[in-house]
Parts: structure tokens; sequence; C-alpha cells
């Protein structure tokens, strides 16, 4: 194995957390309106509706600005602020966008340009480290977006999966 074959599955590898984080989170808001979206559990905590655009965010700062020539125009306290109150459709188009973005980069990406190192937020870093940071949070926040489901829906929640549907497959 060389090292094109390496990097090729390690973007292969953090594009399909992206993936499957997605079909995680478009699970979730599909059961929620718009204000479960922007509820807080407490004023010190976030939303869903904050996480998306956080993960968004985050995304756009290390999984794409370090392969672009965009620059960081990233706002992260609008990211938590109260508002403005989009609507599900709206937060699944942006996540939407900024993670096939990122999987086109990344689809392109030699290992040569993978151990490059940039800057991001103060950190120096390889761009590898930069596609290793940004998935495993984008998951992370996922895991959030699902809790925070759970408790605001409690009984009604929808499992994506279950010994009853059959498909094993699926993530949860």
């Amino acid at each position: 194995m060389n090292s094109e074959n390496v990097s090729d599955e390690f973007c292969r590898l953090s594009i399909d957390l992206l993936e499957q984080a997605m079909i995680k989170i478009r699970h979730c808001l599909a059961q929620l309106d718009d204000e479960q979206i922007w509820s807080r559990p407490e004023p010190s905590l976030n939303s869903i509706g904050n996480l998306c655009l956080h993960i968004a965010g985050n995304l756009r700062q290390w999984g794409i600005v370090p392969f672009t020539d965009v620059s960081d125009q990233r706002d992260r306290g609008k990211e938590f602020a109260d508002a403005p109150k989009t609507g599900a459709s709206e937060i699944l188009s942006d996540l939407e966008n900024v993670v096939c973005e990122s999987k086109a980069i990344w689809l392109t990406l030699e290992a040569n340009v993978l151990l490059q190192r940039t800057t991001i937020q103060g950190f120096e870093v390889t761009k590898m480290q930069a596609i290793s940071h940004t998935s495993s949070h984008f998951v992370g926040h996922t895991h959030q977006i699902i809790m925070l489901t759970r408790w605001l829906l409690g009984e009604a929640y929808r499992f994506q999966w279950t010994p009853e549907s059959g498909s094993e497959n699926v993530p949860l």
C-alpha cells in the first residue's frame, strides 16, 4: 500500500463520518418543529439550531478554507446567538452544502497536501489533522443533537433503527 492509498482511505473514512452524521441529523430534525430546534435546555446551553450552525461554521473553517483560496469569514459568536431562528430546511440546506463542498475537496487530496501545515484558530496543524479534527467534532456534536432530540421528545422520539425494523445496517 502506498501513501496515495492511505490518503484516499483517510479521506474516504472522514467523508463517511460526515455522511453518517448527516443521516442522524436529518432524522432528528424531521421529528422537530422550529420552536423545538431553537429551544435551549437552559439559558446557558445550546439549542439544536445553535449546534447545527456551529458544526457548519467549524467544518467551513477547518475542512474547506485551508484547502481553497476562500478567506475565513467565520463569526463563531453568531453560531451561539439567540437569533436568527431559521427553520429546519434552511439549517439542513446549509449543512448539506458545507458537507458537499468538503467532500468534493477531500476526494481530490493527495498525501503531500494532507501533510502540509496550516494555521487555524491559532493552531498550527497538518491539513490531515484539520480534517480529523473537524470530522470528529462534527460527529461529537451530532450525538449532542440526538440527545437533545430525545430529551425534547421523550417517549415520542422515533429511533432510526430498532430490532423490529429488521435492518441493522442503518445507523442510529
